[in-house]
Protein backbone atom coordinates (compact mmCIF):
# COMPACT_ATOMS: atom_id res chain seq x y z
CA UNK A 1 0.00 0.00 0.00
CA UNK A 2 1.42 3.40 -0.96
CA UNK A 3 2.17 6.47 1.37
CA UNK A 4 -0.96 8.20 1.19
CA UNK A 5 1.91 11.82 1.61
CA UNK A 6 3.44 10.65 -1.11
CA UNK A 7 0.04 11.33 -3.40
CA UNK A 8 -0.44 14.13 -1.79
CA UNK A 9 3.12 15.42 -2.96
CA UNK A 10 2.81 14.18 -6.91
CA UNK A 11 -0.36 16.34 -7.00
CA UNK A 12 1.15 19.56 -5.07
CA UNK A 13 4.17 18.90 -8.21
CA UNK A 14 1.60 18.71 -10.65
CA UNK A 15 -0.30 21.47 -9.88
CA UNK A 16 2.44 23.64 -9.60
CA UNK A 17 3.94 22.09 -13.26
CA UNK A 18 0.46 22.80 -14.31
CA UNK A 19 0.18 26.36 -13.30
CA UNK A 20 3.81 27.25 -14.39
CA UNK A 21 2.67 25.79 -17.76
CA UNK A 22 -0.20 28.18 -17.51
CA UNK A 23 2.14 31.04 -16.81
CA UNK A 24 4.53 30.24 -19.31
CA UNK A 25 1.21 30.00 -21.73
CA UNK A 26 0.53 33.42 -20.54
CA UNK A 27 3.17 35.28 -22.12
CA UNK A 28 2.09 37.56 -25.48
CA UNK A 29 5.15 36.26 -27.44
CA UNK A 30 4.18 39.48 -29.52
CA UNK A 31 4.59 42.12 -26.70
CA UNK A 32 7.40 43.37 -24.27
CA UNK A 33 7.22 41.80 -20.82
CA UNK A 34 5.61 44.20 -17.73
CA UNK A 35 7.40 46.33 -16.05
CA UNK A 36 10.94 46.72 -19.09
CA UNK A 37 12.31 49.79 -19.39
CA UNK A 38 14.64 50.70 -22.11
CA UNK A 39 17.22 53.41 -20.46
CA UNK A 40 14.53 55.66 -19.06
CA UNK A 41 11.56 54.94 -21.02
CA UNK A 42 8.75 52.47 -19.99
CA UNK A 43 8.06 49.63 -22.89
CA UNK A 44 5.89 47.23 -21.10
CA UNK A 45 3.16 45.12 -22.87
CA UNK A 46 4.31 47.05 -26.19
CA UNK A 47 4.37 45.15 -29.90
CA UNK A 48 7.81 45.71 -31.55
CA UNK A 49 6.70 48.64 -33.96
CA UNK A 50 5.25 50.19 -30.81
CA UNK A 51 8.35 49.97 -28.46
CA UNK A 52 10.32 51.06 -31.88
CA UNK A 53 8.43 54.11 -32.04
CA UNK A 54 8.54 55.17 -28.70
CA UNK A 55 12.57 54.51 -28.45
CA UNK A 56 12.92 56.45 -32.23
CA UNK A 57 10.76 59.52 -30.53
CA UNK A 58 13.29 59.56 -27.44
CA UNK A 59 16.52 59.27 -29.60
CA UNK A 60 14.95 61.83 -31.81
CA UNK A 61 14.55 64.05 -28.73
CA UNK A 62 18.37 63.29 -27.51
CA UNK A 63 19.99 64.34 -30.97
CA UNK A 64 17.62 67.46 -30.96
CA UNK A 65 19.67 68.26 -27.90
CA UNK A 66 22.91 67.13 -28.04
CA UNK A 67 24.19 70.46 -27.68
CA UNK A 68 27.27 69.55 -24.88
CA UNK A 69 29.11 72.29 -22.77
CA UNK A 70 32.60 72.13 -22.49
CA UNK A 71 34.22 73.18 -19.37
CA UNK A 72 38.21 73.96 -20.12
CA UNK A 73 39.34 76.12 -16.56
CA UNK A 74 37.24 79.41 -17.12
CA UNK A 75 36.36 78.81 -20.80
CA UNK A 76 33.85 77.55 -22.37
CA UNK A 77 32.60 75.33 -25.71
CA UNK A 78 29.52 74.12 -27.06
CA UNK A 79 29.60 70.84 -28.81
CA UNK A 80 26.56 70.12 -31.32
CA UNK A 81 27.27 66.15 -31.47
CA UNK A 82 23.12 65.32 -32.66
CA UNK A 83 25.00 64.55 -36.28
CA UNK A 84 27.48 62.17 -35.06
CA UNK A 85 25.61 60.27 -32.52
CA UNK A 86 22.31 58.12 -32.42
CA UNK A 87 20.61 55.54 -30.64
CA UNK A 88 20.39 52.06 -32.24
CA UNK A 89 16.35 51.85 -30.79
CA UNK A 90 15.64 49.25 -33.18
CA UNK A 91 17.64 46.92 -32.20
CA UNK A 92 16.96 47.82 -28.14
CA UNK A 93 13.42 47.55 -28.96
CA UNK A 94 14.53 43.55 -30.36
CA UNK A 95 16.43 42.83 -27.26
CA UNK A 96 13.62 43.90 -25.28
CA UNK A 97 11.13 41.47 -26.89
CA UNK A 98 13.63 38.94 -26.60
CA UNK A 99 12.53 37.90 -23.24
CA UNK A 100 8.79 37.02 -24.29
CA UNK A 101 9.70 34.91 -27.34
CA UNK A 102 12.90 32.38 -25.68
CA UNK A 103 12.14 28.68 -24.60
CA UNK A 104 8.56 28.42 -23.30
CA UNK A 105 9.36 26.95 -20.43
CA UNK A 106 12.03 30.07 -19.44
CA UNK A 107 8.90 32.33 -20.56
CA UNK A 108 7.18 31.58 -17.10
CA UNK A 109 10.26 32.38 -14.72
CA UNK A 110 10.78 35.84 -16.66
CA UNK A 111 7.35 36.98 -16.19
CA UNK A 112 7.74 36.41 -12.87
CA UNK A 113 11.05 38.24 -12.89
CA UNK A 114 9.63 41.12 -14.34
CA UNK A 115 6.61 41.42 -12.20
CA UNK A 116 8.77 41.01 -9.12
CA UNK A 117 12.45 42.82 -10.14
CA UNK A 118 11.63 44.76 -13.12
CA UNK A 119 12.95 44.00 -16.37
CA UNK A 120 15.61 46.76 -16.58
CA UNK A 121 17.48 46.76 -20.47
CA UNK A 122 20.84 48.20 -20.93
CA UNK A 123 20.65 51.17 -22.19
CA UNK A 124 20.80 51.04 -26.17
CA UNK A 125 23.98 50.98 -28.33
CA UNK A 126 24.78 54.17 -30.14
CA UNK A 127 25.58 54.51 -33.38
CA UNK A 128 29.01 57.19 -33.35
CA UNK A 129 30.71 58.89 -36.97
CA UNK A 130 33.86 59.43 -35.98
CA UNK A 131 34.86 61.50 -38.32
CA UNK A 132 31.35 63.97 -37.97
CA UNK A 133 32.16 63.81 -33.75
CA UNK A 134 35.40 65.26 -34.44
CA UNK A 135 34.67 68.11 -36.80
CA UNK A 136 32.07 68.76 -34.45
CA UNK A 137 34.63 68.83 -31.42
CA UNK A 138 37.05 71.10 -33.59
CA UNK A 139 34.37 73.45 -34.92
CA UNK A 140 33.68 74.51 -31.03
CA UNK A 141 36.97 75.27 -30.42
CA UNK A 142 38.27 72.90 -28.03
CA UNK A 143 41.33 71.46 -29.40
CA UNK A 144 42.60 74.73 -29.05
CA UNK A 145 42.39 74.36 -25.30
CA UNK A 146 45.82 73.82 -25.38
CA UNK A 147 46.52 77.44 -26.03
CA UNK A 148 45.58 78.56 -22.35
CA UNK A 149 48.08 76.09 -21.03
CA UNK A 150 51.52 78.06 -20.30
CA UNK A 151 54.28 76.48 -22.60
CA UNK A 152 57.76 76.22 -20.56
CA UNK A 153 59.28 79.04 -21.93
CA UNK A 154 60.32 83.18 -21.23
CA UNK A 155 61.76 85.33 -22.95
CA UNK A 156 64.40 87.92 -21.18
CA UNK A 157 67.42 90.31 -22.68
CA UNK A 158 66.08 88.97 -26.57
CA UNK A 159 66.93 85.51 -25.40
CA UNK A 160 64.31 82.93 -25.26
CA UNK A 161 64.79 80.13 -22.43
CA UNK A 162 62.33 77.11 -22.55
CA UNK A 163 63.58 73.78 -20.20
CA UNK A 164 64.06 70.89 -22.24
CA UNK A 165 62.02 67.13 -21.45
CA UNK A 166 59.16 69.96 -19.95
CA UNK A 167 55.48 68.04 -20.85
CA UNK A 168 52.73 70.25 -22.57
CA UNK A 169 49.23 69.10 -22.38
CA UNK A 170 46.25 69.08 -24.49
CA UNK A 171 42.86 67.78 -25.29
CA UNK A 172 42.50 64.23 -24.87
CA UNK A 173 39.88 64.14 -27.85
CA UNK A 174 39.58 60.42 -27.34
CA UNK A 175 38.30 60.40 -23.61
CA UNK A 176 36.20 63.61 -24.82
CA UNK A 177 34.36 61.82 -27.45
CA UNK A 178 33.84 59.16 -24.99
CA UNK A 179 32.00 61.22 -21.99
CA UNK A 180 30.03 63.05 -24.65
CA UNK A 181 28.80 59.54 -25.98
CA UNK A 182 28.16 58.57 -21.88
CA UNK A 183 25.93 61.81 -21.68
CA UNK A 184 24.21 61.00 -24.59
CA UNK A 185 23.12 57.74 -23.56
CA UNK A 186 22.53 59.23 -19.92
CA UNK A 187 20.47 62.32 -21.60
CA UNK A 188 22.56 64.63 -19.46
CA UNK A 189 22.32 67.53 -21.16
CA UNK A 190 22.42 70.08 -18.71
CA UNK A 191 25.54 68.85 -16.89
CA UNK A 192 28.80 70.57 -17.89
CA UNK A 193 31.48 68.23 -19.44
CA UNK A 194 34.98 68.57 -18.12
CA UNK A 195 37.37 68.80 -20.69
CA UNK A 196 39.79 65.82 -20.24
CA UNK A 197 43.42 66.99 -21.06
CA UNK A 198 46.93 64.58 -21.65
CA UNK A 199 50.10 65.54 -21.87
CA UNK A 200 51.51 65.64 -25.03
CA UNK A 201 55.50 64.73 -24.92
CA UNK A 202 57.88 67.60 -24.92
CA UNK A 203 57.58 71.03 -25.70
CA UNK A 204 58.37 71.33 -29.51
CA UNK A 205 59.76 74.43 -31.05
CA UNK A 206 57.11 74.38 -33.38
CA UNK A 207 54.59 74.74 -30.26
CA UNK A 208 57.01 77.78 -29.18
CA UNK A 209 57.49 79.14 -32.25
CA UNK A 210 53.90 79.55 -33.02
CA UNK A 211 53.38 81.30 -29.81
CA UNK A 212 56.73 83.57 -29.76
CA UNK A 213 56.71 84.15 -33.97
CA UNK A 214 55.72 87.77 -35.18
CA UNK A 215 55.92 88.93 -38.74
CA UNK A 216 56.78 91.97 -38.76
CA UNK A 217 53.93 94.59 -40.00
CA UNK A 218 53.76 98.62 -40.97
CA UNK A 219 51.88 101.00 -39.88
CA UNK A 220 48.54 101.76 -41.80
CA UNK A 221 45.21 103.50 -41.28
CA UNK A 222 42.08 101.40 -40.88
CA UNK A 223 39.74 101.99 -43.56
CA UNK A 224 37.11 100.30 -41.15
CA UNK A 225 37.88 102.80 -38.84
CA UNK A 226 37.40 106.04 -40.31
CA UNK A 227 41.24 105.75 -41.49
CA UNK A 228 42.80 105.62 -37.68
CA UNK A 229 46.47 104.73 -37.58
CA UNK A 230 47.30 100.94 -36.82
CA UNK A 231 50.24 100.98 -34.66
CA UNK A 232 53.00 98.94 -36.30
CA UNK A 233 54.04 95.39 -35.33
CA UNK A 234 57.23 94.21 -34.33
CA UNK A 235 58.49 91.06 -36.14
CA UNK A 236 60.29 88.31 -33.29
CA UNK A 237 61.48 85.28 -35.02
CA UNK A 238 64.39 82.69 -33.49
CA UNK A 239 66.18 79.63 -36.26
CA UNK A 240 64.69 76.36 -35.54
CA UNK A 241 67.58 74.41 -36.27
CA UNK A 242 69.68 76.43 -33.53
CA UNK A 243 66.79 75.08 -31.08
CA UNK A 244 67.23 72.23 -31.99
CA UNK A 245 70.57 71.98 -31.20
CA UNK A 246 70.53 73.67 -27.86
CA UNK A 247 68.03 70.93 -26.73
CA UNK A 248 70.13 68.36 -27.76
CA UNK A 249 72.84 69.50 -25.46
CA UNK A 250 70.63 69.96 -22.91
CA UNK A 251 69.51 67.05 -20.28
CA UNK A 252 65.95 66.92 -19.10
CA UNK A 253 64.99 69.81 -17.01
CA UNK A 254 67.91 71.86 -17.51
CA UNK A 255 66.88 75.11 -19.59
CA UNK A 256 68.52 75.99 -23.10
CA UNK A 257 68.52 79.78 -24.82
CA UNK A 258 68.53 80.51 -28.98
CA UNK A 259 68.69 84.65 -29.59
CA UNK A 260 65.84 86.18 -30.62
CA UNK A 261 65.80 87.67 -33.85
CA UNK A 262 63.57 90.95 -34.43
CA UNK A 263 62.48 92.78 -37.67
CA UNK A 264 61.65 96.34 -37.04
CA UNK A 265 58.98 97.43 -39.72
CA UNK A 266 59.67 100.23 -42.16
CA UNK A 267 56.99 102.71 -41.49
CA UNK A 268 56.06 103.00 -37.83
CA UNK A 269 52.65 104.95 -36.46
CA UNK A 270 55.18 108.02 -35.75
CA UNK A 271 56.04 108.01 -39.41
CA UNK A 272 52.42 108.22 -40.50
CA UNK A 273 51.99 111.23 -38.22
CA UNK A 274 55.20 112.69 -39.13
CA UNK A 275 55.16 111.75 -43.01
CA UNK A 276 51.88 111.15 -43.95
CA UNK A 277 50.76 112.53 -47.22
CA UNK A 278 54.04 114.93 -47.68
CA UNK A 279 55.35 114.82 -50.87
CA UNK A 280 53.39 114.99 -53.90
CA UNK A 281 53.86 111.89 -56.72
CA UNK A 282 52.58 113.30 -59.66
CA UNK A 283 50.33 115.61 -61.21
CA UNK A 284 48.35 115.39 -64.34
CA UNK A 285 46.10 118.02 -65.66
CA UNK A 286 43.25 117.88 -68.65
CA UNK A 287 41.14 120.43 -70.52
CA UNK A 288 37.35 119.76 -69.71
CA UNK A 289 35.54 121.16 -72.45
CA UNK A 290 31.21 119.87 -73.86
CA UNK A 291 28.21 120.64 -72.91
CA UNK A 292 26.81 122.19 -69.39
CA UNK A 293 25.58 118.35 -68.69
CA UNK A 294 28.67 116.93 -69.82
CA UNK A 295 30.72 119.69 -67.12
CA UNK A 296 28.13 118.49 -64.37
CA UNK A 297 28.90 114.49 -64.30
CA UNK A 298 32.93 115.39 -64.48
CA UNK A 299 32.67 117.53 -61.77
CA UNK A 300 30.30 115.15 -59.89
CA UNK A 301 32.61 112.00 -60.36
CA UNK A 302 35.99 114.30 -59.63
CA UNK A 303 33.78 115.37 -56.20
CA UNK A 304 33.36 111.45 -55.22
CA UNK A 305 37.39 110.54 -55.84
CA UNK A 306 38.38 114.02 -54.67
CA UNK A 307 40.29 112.94 -51.19
CA UNK A 308 40.22 109.05 -51.22
CA UNK A 309 42.71 107.06 -49.49
CA UNK A 310 44.55 103.84 -50.59
CA UNK A 311 46.51 102.41 -47.69
CA UNK A 312 49.07 100.31 -48.18
CA UNK A 313 48.28 97.18 -49.90
CA UNK A 314 44.76 98.24 -50.90
CA UNK A 315 43.20 99.19 -54.17
CA UNK A 316 41.19 101.63 -55.52
CA UNK A 317 38.04 100.93 -57.96
CA UNK A 318 36.62 104.00 -59.87
CA UNK A 319 33.32 102.25 -60.32
CA UNK A 320 33.27 101.17 -56.39
CA UNK A 321 33.88 105.18 -55.37
CA UNK A 322 31.47 106.85 -58.04
CA UNK A 323 28.27 104.67 -58.23
CA UNK A 324 26.05 103.74 -60.42
CA UNK A 325 25.34 107.05 -63.00
CA UNK A 326 21.68 107.23 -63.10
CA UNK A 327 19.16 110.36 -62.87
CA UNK A 328 18.52 109.71 -58.99
CA UNK A 329 22.30 109.51 -58.66
CA UNK A 330 22.67 113.43 -59.98
CA UNK A 331 24.07 112.41 -63.49
CA UNK A 332 23.07 114.26 -66.62
CA UNK A 333 22.50 112.61 -70.29
CA UNK A 334 25.35 113.70 -72.68
CA UNK A 335 27.26 112.41 -75.04
CA UNK A 336 29.41 108.65 -74.74
CA UNK A 337 29.96 105.85 -77.21
CA UNK A 338 28.01 102.86 -76.97
CA UNK A 339 29.41 99.64 -79.44
CA UNK A 340 31.29 102.49 -81.76
CA UNK A 341 28.12 104.40 -81.74
CA UNK A 342 28.01 107.55 -79.89
CA UNK A 343 25.09 107.78 -77.98
CA UNK A 344 23.52 109.97 -75.14
CA UNK A 345 24.02 108.47 -71.53
CA UNK A 346 23.35 109.67 -68.18
CA UNK A 347 27.44 110.22 -67.19
CA UNK A 348 28.70 110.83 -70.68
CA UNK A 349 32.15 112.39 -69.95
CA UNK A 350 33.10 110.65 -66.80
CA UNK A 351 35.70 108.78 -68.50
CA UNK A 352 38.21 112.06 -68.45
CA UNK A 353 37.97 111.70 -64.98
CA UNK A 354 39.01 107.88 -65.21
CA UNK A 355 41.50 108.38 -67.76
CA UNK A 356 43.25 111.86 -65.59
CA UNK A 357 43.44 109.77 -62.70
CA UNK A 358 45.11 106.67 -64.86
CA UNK A 359 47.48 109.47 -66.17
CA UNK A 360 48.86 110.51 -62.89
CA UNK A 361 48.56 107.43 -61.35
CA UNK A 362 51.75 105.93 -64.20
CA UNK A 363 53.68 108.49 -62.98
CA UNK A 364 52.98 108.02 -59.34
CA UNK A 365 53.91 104.60 -60.38
CA UNK A 366 51.38 102.68 -58.43
CA UNK A 367 49.93 99.56 -59.76
CA UNK A 368 47.50 99.53 -62.94
CA UNK A 369 44.90 96.34 -62.15
CA UNK A 370 42.36 97.02 -64.93
CA UNK A 371 41.74 99.02 -67.57
CA UNK A 372 40.11 99.62 -70.77
CA UNK A 373 41.00 101.84 -73.77
CA UNK A 374 38.18 104.01 -76.02
CA UNK A 375 36.36 102.73 -79.04
CA UNK A 376 38.11 105.88 -80.35
CA UNK A 377 41.03 108.29 -79.66
CA UNK A 378 39.89 110.73 -76.61
CA UNK A 379 40.25 114.46 -77.11
CA UNK A 380 41.62 115.36 -73.92
CA UNK A 381 44.01 113.08 -73.67
CA UNK A 382 46.68 111.01 -75.72
CA UNK A 383 45.92 107.75 -77.13
CA UNK A 384 47.09 104.93 -74.96
CA UNK A 385 46.90 107.16 -71.92
CA UNK A 386 42.42 107.39 -71.51
CA UNK A 387 40.92 105.03 -69.03
CA UNK A 388 37.33 103.85 -70.42
CA UNK A 389 34.14 102.64 -67.57
CA UNK A 390 31.16 101.42 -67.73
CA UNK A 391 28.74 100.63 -64.99
CA UNK A 392 28.94 96.43 -64.35
CA UNK A 393 31.11 96.37 -66.85
CA UNK A 394 34.37 98.07 -67.17
CA UNK A 395 36.05 99.20 -63.97
CA UNK A 396 38.91 101.00 -63.85
CA UNK A 397 41.10 100.06 -60.43
CA UNK A 398 45.08 100.78 -59.34
CA UNK A 399 46.92 99.39 -56.27
CA UNK A 400 49.32 100.78 -53.85
CA UNK A 401 52.15 99.03 -53.02
CA UNK A 402 54.04 101.18 -51.38
CA UNK A 403 54.88 101.09 -47.97
CA UNK A 404 52.85 104.14 -47.17
CA UNK A 405 49.53 105.10 -47.83
CA UNK A 406 48.25 107.55 -50.55
CA UNK A 407 45.92 109.84 -51.74
CA UNK A 408 44.21 111.72 -54.23
CA UNK A 409 43.38 115.23 -55.27
CA UNK A 410 40.60 115.33 -58.05
CA UNK A 411 40.03 119.15 -58.37
CA UNK A 412 38.29 120.54 -61.20
CA UNK A 413 38.78 124.52 -61.44
CA UNK A 414 38.37 127.05 -64.52
CA UNK A 415 37.86 124.14 -66.98
CA UNK A 416 40.54 122.51 -66.01
CA UNK A 417 40.60 119.04 -64.64
CA UNK A 418 43.77 118.11 -62.11
CA UNK A 419 44.27 114.93 -60.11
CA UNK A 420 47.25 115.02 -58.00
CA UNK A 421 48.67 112.08 -56.22
CA UNK A 422 50.29 112.69 -52.80
CA UNK A 423 52.26 110.25 -50.51
CA UNK A 424 55.72 109.57 -48.88
CA UNK A 425 58.24 109.09 -51.08
CA UNK A 426 60.80 106.06 -49.93
CA UNK A 427 63.54 106.44 -52.67
CA UNK A 428 64.83 108.83 -55.38
CA UNK A 429 63.07 107.06 -58.40
CA UNK A 430 61.56 108.76 -61.22
CA UNK A 431 59.25 107.56 -63.77
CA UNK A 432 58.68 108.67 -67.55
CA UNK A 433 55.79 107.52 -69.68
CA UNK A 434 56.02 107.12 -73.56
CA UNK A 435 52.82 106.02 -75.79
CA UNK A 436 54.18 104.24 -78.99
CA UNK A 437 52.32 103.76 -82.59
CA UNK A 438 52.97 100.23 -83.60
CA UNK A 439 53.74 98.30 -86.77
CA UNK A 440 50.56 96.50 -86.27
CA UNK A 441 48.62 100.23 -87.09
CA UNK A 442 46.84 100.28 -90.29
CA UNK A 443 44.60 102.53 -91.90
CA UNK A 444 40.96 101.70 -89.75
CA UNK A 445 42.91 101.11 -86.77
CA UNK A 446 45.21 102.55 -84.54
CA UNK A 447 47.15 100.52 -82.22
CA UNK A 448 49.11 102.07 -79.34
CA UNK A 449 51.68 100.58 -76.50
CA UNK A 450 52.11 102.48 -73.47
CA UNK A 451 55.20 101.89 -71.55
CA UNK A 452 56.27 102.86 -68.46
CA UNK A 453 60.04 103.44 -67.34
CA UNK A 454 61.26 103.92 -63.47
CA UNK A 455 65.24 105.21 -63.21
CA UNK A 456 66.94 106.98 -59.78
CA UNK A 457 68.45 110.46 -59.76
CA UNK A 458 71.16 109.47 -61.90
CA UNK A 459 69.47 107.94 -64.38
CA UNK A 460 70.02 104.64 -64.32
CA UNK A 461 67.03 102.24 -65.17
CA UNK A 462 65.73 100.26 -62.69
CA UNK A 463 62.82 98.76 -64.99
CA UNK A 464 60.78 98.83 -67.82
CA UNK A 465 56.90 98.13 -67.97
CA UNK A 466 54.10 97.12 -70.98
CA UNK A 467 51.52 98.58 -69.00
CA UNK A 468 48.84 98.94 -71.79
CA UNK A 469 48.01 98.02 -75.16
CA UNK A 470 45.63 99.86 -76.87
CA UNK A 471 43.71 99.38 -80.02
CA UNK A 472 41.17 102.26 -81.71
CA UNK A 473 39.43 102.24 -84.96
CA UNK A 474 40.40 105.31 -86.84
Amino acid sequence: MKHPLRFIAAGILLLAATGYAALCASVDTGRILNKTMVNDIEVSGMTLEDASAALKSDADFRRKNANFTISFDDRHYTVSAGDSIELDYETAARDALKASQGAFWTRGFLQAKAALRGNLEERPAVKVNSDTLRRAIADSGVPLAEDSVHLPYSIKDDRLTFTSGAAVKKTDEEKLEKKIISAFQAKDFKDKISCPMKADGTATLDQIYQEVHKTARNATLDPEDNYAIVDEVIGVDFDKESGENALKAAKDGEDAAIDLIYTNPEVTAQDLRDRLFVDVLSTYTTKVRGSSNRLTNVKLAAKKCNGVIIPSGYEFSFNKAVGEQTKATGYKPAGATLNGKPVQAYGGGICQVTSTIFAASLFANLDILERWEHDYVSSYIAAGLDAAVAWNELDFRIANSFPYPVTMDVIYSDGYLTVTIRGTKTDDSLVSVSTEELESSTSRSLEVLTRRKVYTDNKSQVFTEEVARSRYAR
